[in-house]
């Protein structure tokens, strides 16, 4: 009760800062509408003099692209994380161990996906407490990397992952939005070009029903990175070797 109690005190200080709109009699949700992009305290690319990026795969883990996805990481002696959402370990725990045997990294992303601005606070804390629940039972150590469904947030989500202890990861890049509209092969060149030392590159092994596009573009990707020189890690590898996260995307 205790712990509920300074959770509730640091929520509402986040929505009062978040907008003037509480403070003259304007609702909870109208103060988070106003702060849903200032996304405090996430890390969106890091600051290093070494030429690495990390890989992020979200929605997963799904029988119909993981495991092909976990074939090209080995494949290419790459690493990446993976952000869970909840019922999917619960369906697939045998894809969450072989992420851990292939020295992978975990992250949550809460448990059914919701728009979590929308919510109320104790609904946000449910998704992000039954996400990480479902990772532990799944037999994964409890993740301390949260990144909220679709990237939408507001002080209020960013509050109470904090309370929670975790660090909350979005990204800079984004492979579907390279190749999902146009031909991989371009797409991949394409996004190579934006890639930068300390990048956070977002693609999906879950959610939309096909990503057989993304596993196309995989391997053009993981190998046009290593012909430039770069190592692909998982997130808390390059928030190992940051010198300043960023906290604004580019």
């Amino acid at each position: 009760m205790r712990r509920w109690s300074v959770v509730l005190a640091c929520v509402l200080s986040a929505v009062i800062g978040a907008s003037a709109a509480f403070v003259v009699g304007g609702s909870v949700e109208r103060a988070r509408r106003h702060a849903r992009i200032r996304r405090a305290n996430g890390v969106f690319r890091v600051q290093t003099g070494r030429r690495m990026v990390a890989l992020t795969f979200d929605d997963g883990p799904d029988p119909r692209w993981t495991p092909a996805i976990l074939d090209f990481l080995h494949t290419y002696h790459a690493h990446a994380t993976f952000f869970l959402i909840g019922h999917n370990p619960e369906a697939h725990p045998d894809l969450v161990k072989a992420e851990l045997e292939a020295h992978d990294e975990i992250g949550n992303h809460t448990f059914d996906h919701p728009d979590l601005e929308l919510l109320s606070p104790p609904a946000v804390m449910n998704e992000i407490e039954r996400g990480a629940d479902a990772i532990r039972r799944a037999g994964a150590p409890r993740p301390k990397l949260f990144r909220p469904p679709k990237g939408f947030t507001d002080e209020v989500v960013g509050v109470l992952a904090n309370a929670n202890r975790y660090r909350t990861i979005f990204w800079d890049l984004t492979v579907e939005h390279f190749v999902d509209h146009a031909g991989v092969v371009a797409g991949v060149e394409e996004l190579l070009e934006k890639v930068r030392p300390g990048s956070i590159i977002l693609a999906h092994d879950g959610g939309i029903p096909n990503r057989a596009r993304t596993v196309h573009a995989l391997p053009l990707l993981l190998r046009g990175l290593h012909a430039r020189g770069y190592r692909v890690v998982s997130v808390s590898q390059l928030l190992a070797n940051a010198r300043r996260a960023n906290v604004a995307p580019r």
